[in-house]
Formats: structure tokens, sequence, C-alpha cells
């Protein structure tokens, strides 16, 4: 059954970050995460100057080989690119599909991977142009309209991103990711029930989908069933070490009661005991049990005494909603 009362109101806010779903709970409180299959493979060498510039070295290398060795056919760029993919090394397997491209630029199969290797690098109007291409020749080309959809929603066009979703299923059904986006798209309209639908047409589909069950099970909670949103992520952590899981765990914990549960979660879905306890506390100082919420608070700064500002300005605001509670019940 709905109950919305339950949930703070900023509960409801999505924000995008790193090509996820964030959904922020108050800044004193942890976070409940909405994961998507690009979150996990999302490309960080943007972050790292060092190796940014090595990448750089070796792409100029790659562009700047003898002549002599690029008389190669399109396919054999594209079998070069595929075992750099397979190697995990997706800046090389990017540079011999557009070498690939230069010889056969119409290739469907490498203007797809083109496509695909876009997306994980979160560079999604780049990805749009390639889909846009590819539907151009075919517009009833499934792979390529969820591939745009991707591209649309990376660039925060849900309207667009929906359209593409609904015309690739329209086609083809077996498009689990296309429900999956769907459904963070509802979400993020607080249309619970329908994403909740296609969380689970995507779960039939991929039954042992760590993203699609967390992410399930995080709209069952802000539609405020948590007892199945527990249910479902204890379920996940019997496998998943995935920090953002337990942290969904111990939020749906504390608002069944279940404090032991959700501390135990905290502490799994932490970087430390401190920042459990912090986790804590916030939950309970949203719930206005001050007291508990002190406790907590203390407990954090106790085990990380010289600097735990975050700790130490949370205990301060609940003593101050202590005070204030006293003072309004002696009035």
């Amino acid at each position: 059954m709905k109950n919305k009362s339950l949930l703070p109101a900023a509960v409801r806010q999505h924000f995008l970050q790193d090509g996820s779903m964030l959904l922020r709970v108050p800044v004193l409180v942890t976070a409940l995460f909405l994961l998507t299959s690009c979150a996990s493979s999302q490309d960080k060498t943007g972050a790292n100057l060092e190796r940014q510039i090595k990448l750089q070295q070796i792409e100029q290398q790659l562009i700047a080989e003898p002549t002599a060795k690029e008389k190669r056919t399109a396919a054999e760029f594209e079998e070069q690119g595929d075992r750099y993919v397979l190697r995990g090394d997706s800046n090389r397997a990017y540079i011999y599909y557009v070498k690939g491209l230069a010889v056969a630029p119409d290739n469907v199969s490498l203007i797809h991977k083109q496509g695909a290797l876009l997306l994980k690098k979160a560079k999604f109007s780049e990805a749009e142009a390639v889909y846009d291409k590819l539907l151009a020749v075919n517009n009833k080309n499934s792979v390529a309209l969820e591939g745009r959809g991707k591209a649309n929603f990376g660039q925060g066009k849900f309207t667009e991103a929906e359209q593409d979703f609904l015309a690739a299923l329209a086609i083809n059904p077996a498009h689990w990711q296309a429900q999956e986006f769907l459904g963070l798209i509802n979400s993020r309209r607080q249309e619970y029930g329908q994403a909740i639908n296609r969380f689970k047409t995507a779960l039939s589909q991929q039954p042992h989908n760590e993203s699609i069950g967390n992410n399930l099970a995080v709209t069952y909670y802000l539609n405020g069933n948590f007892q199945e949103a527990a249910l479902l992520l204890k379920g996940l952590v019997k496998t998943s070490q995935n920090r953002k899981v337990y942290n969904n765990l111990a939020l749906a914990s504390f608002q069944l009661g279940r404090y032991d549960e959700a501390m135990d979660a905290f502490r799994r879905g932490s970087e430390n005991e401190a920042v459990a306890y912090n986790n804590m506390g916030s939950e309970f100082l949203t719930s206005q049990k001050y007291k508990e919420a002190i406790q907590a608070f203390e407990k954090a700064i106790d085990l990380h005494p010289k600097f735990y500002p975050s700790a130490q300005n949370n205990l301060a605001i609940a003593t101050h909603a202590l005070s204030n509670a006293a003072s309004e019940a002696t009035n």
C-alpha cells in the first residue's frame, strides 16, 4: 500500500550522476541509489590527468603507425578492436573501430560498436549522432533505437529517450535495458506503479541482474512499501558487495523499525564504523528520535574523535532539536 506520509519530500528528488540515477535524501541522511548498467561500466579515465596523457600518447602512436600497416580491411580492424574490448581496453578498441570506418564508412557492425563505446565513455551527444546515422539507414533498427534512447537519457532528454525506448520495444520486446530505463524515467516522474511494472518485466528477462533488482527495491521504498523493498535487498546482498545496495537495505530496515539490522547494513555499506553510526544517527534525526540520534552521533565521534565535522554538526542539530522539543512539551 502506498504510504507517502512516511517519506521525506526531499527523498523524491532525482539527479543524474555518472550515468546513474542518484536519489538524494535530506543533507543529513544517506542516499538511496538507483543503478543503471551504464553506471557499472562508466569510463573513469578523464578523472586522472596522468592516465589521460598516457591514453593520448597511445592514440598518437596508433594513428602514426606506418602506412604499410594501415592496409587492412575493415573486418581486420574490427577484429583487432574486438580483441581490445575483450581485454577491457575500450580506448584502443575505439581507435581500431574508427580506423575500420575510415575504410568502410557504412559498415553497420562497426557503427554499432562505435556507438556502444561512446555510451560507455559517457560521450552521449556523439553517441546520439552515431545512432542517428544508423536510423537514417533503417528507422526500424531496434538496437539503434535503444542506443539512441540511452544517449538521450544521458543528456537528460527524458521525453526523447522514452520515445526511443518505446519504439525499440514495439519492434522487439526483448530489449530489457529499454524496460529498465523506462522504469528509471517513470520513477523520476514519481510514477512508481509504472516503474515497478517496468523493472519487473526487465527482471523477468534478467533474473540475476543486480541493477534491476536494486532499482525495483528502491522504487518499492519510494512508494512506501518498505517490506517488499527490504525483502528484495536482503536477497541481493547475499551475492553483492555493492555498498549502495547495503545502504538501501539499511534505509528500508530502519523504516520497518529493525534498527539492529539497519545498523548492520550501514556497517557493511560504509567505509568505517564511524560513518555507519553517523548514517544511523541521521535516520534517527529525520525520524525525530533525538535521543537515539544523539547517542549515535556521539558514538561516531568517539570512534573518529580527531576530525569528523559531519557527525559533530549533526550532533549539534540533534541536541538543539531535543532542547526545542523539551521546551515545547513544557509549554
